[in-house]
């Protein structure tokens, strides 16, 4: 969409005239896909201004340190050179703006806490230069020590799910890890470790992270889901095999939007509520092309079959998840069924008729609290026997079966026998 003054790009939604901002997150995402960039030069006009006007609303600015991180990572993939004008005004006003106490970058302005976001993004737009220019490399390391370290320290502002994201992201760039060190390293791996505990709490929800620009509050809403997907998968592709991490990823392909008639069609939401935007379309893509390198390089084609053939397939020697709890799936084939079965129900029937056996020692509460007990054994191991059996048939469908036939048939039978 052109902006009517030379330059062309995306705004946040298609109806929305095109910013700097978004049109440098979609030029990074196209960029990492291998997909040449349509009218590019009038995108790079478009990314290369500091300020948009609109007729509603006036001058739009966009040179904080967020918006100047993504716009010099946008000109890099681009082409345009370091000593380009636009490139090189990017590159000095982010070295400036940088906290000379942490070492890290706020969103916007001089005044507030220090941004774990801003930080990350500065680094990521800043490693390009770290070879050929000294002041940018000094900048990038105190950066990426100070990440390092807030992370260690357990800083607040490192526990938000969104931030443990950009921190693994940042650390594991490339030039940062070829710098090395523990603390680098640790860093890096504490916030993969946090970043599953977040997805193992429950599906992950929009954060907010406030700030002002000059004189006005501002909001900046983090995708949670999306940015830890692509970060697990990028930073240590083996989580793909975390079930949380799988889950993850296919809650995040169910925000896709998949009907063809749609102006949005192929789009991501923000959340199963939110909109079809450009910076989550960006972020959700990020993380598709991140989870296609890991099945590419990181798992055998027979390995990946035989996963889809277990979700799946329709044959009983297949892994079934048969009930969850907690949120975690009980998972079985046939043979550990029909085990469950053979051990469940004799072991249930002795409880059962030893309760009702001794039901004057034990007393009429305790007698059939044990003998619910024990039929508790039966009812599971029929469950596991049949749902393991039967794999075509709805799982929930047994269950409701076996159970309505345990508390229908079988609870009232024990109960006039220990009248």
């Amino acid at each position: 969409m052109t902006d009517g003054h030379g330059g062309a790009g995306w705004g946040w939604v298609p109806d929305i005239p095109p910013n700097p901002q978004n049109t440098a997150e979609v030029v990074c995402a196209l960029t990492n896909a291998g997909e040449s960039i349509p009218r590019a030069a009038e995108v790079v006009t478009l990314v290369g201004q500091n300020a948009v006007v609109r007729e509603e609303h006036g001058e739009w600015v966009f040179h904080a340190p967020i918006d100047l991180s993504w716009r010099l990572r946008a000109l890099q993939c681009l082409g345009i050179p370091s000593s380009d004008p636009s490139a090189a005004a990017c590159r000095t006003a982010l070295i400036t703006a940088q906290e000379s106490d942490s070492g890290g970058w706020r969103m916007s302005g001089r005044i507030g806490p220090v941004s774990v976001s801003a930080t990350s993004s500065a680094i990521q737009a800043l490693c390009g230069d770290t070879a050929s220019d000294e002041a940018t490399a000094r900048a990038v390391l105190r950066g990426t020590m100070f990440l390092a370290e807030s992370m260690l320290e357990q800083d607040p502002r490192t526990q938000p799910m969104y931030a443990c994201a950009y921190v693994a992201a940042a650390l594991a760039r490339p030039e940062i890890s070829a710098v090395g060190g523990k603390k680098i390293d640790r860093g890096r791996d504490l916030a993969v470790q946090h970043l599953l505990a977040h997805l193992a709490a429950g599906y992950p929800r929009i954060e907010e992270e406030h700030f002002r620009r000059a004189d006005v509050a501002d909001t900046w809403r983090h995708l949670s889901l999306h940015l830890s997907v692509g970060a697990l998968l990028s930073v240590e592709p083996r989580t793909v095999f975390e079930p949380v991490v799988r889950r993850a990823l296919i809650d995040l392909l169910d925000l896709q939007e998949p009907e063809e008639l749609q102006a949005q069609y192929g789009g991501f939401r923000t959340s199963t509520e939110g909109f079809v935007t450009s910076y989550a379309t960006t972020q959700a893509l990020d993380s598709m092309l991140a989870a296609r390198q890991v099945m590419h390089e990181k798992i055998s084609p027979a390995r990946v079959f035989d996963l889809i053939c277990r979700d799946e397939g329709r044959h009983h020697l297949d892994a079934q998840n048969v009930i969850e709890f907690g949120g975690y799936p009980v998972v079985m084939n046939s043979p550990a069924g029909i085990g469950a079965l053979l051990a469940g129900v004799p072991a249930g029937l002795t409880i059962a008729l030893l309760a009702i056996g001794f039901a004057d020692e034990l007393g009429k509460a305790g007698s059939r609290a044990l003998v619910v007990w024990g039929m508790l054994f039966v009812a599971f191991g029929t469950l596991a026997g049949l749902a393991t059996r039967f794999p075509a048939v709805s799982k929930l469908r047994i269950a409701t079966s076996v159970f309505a036939g345990y508390t229908a048939v079988v609870l009232p039978i024990v109960s006039f026998l220990l009248t």
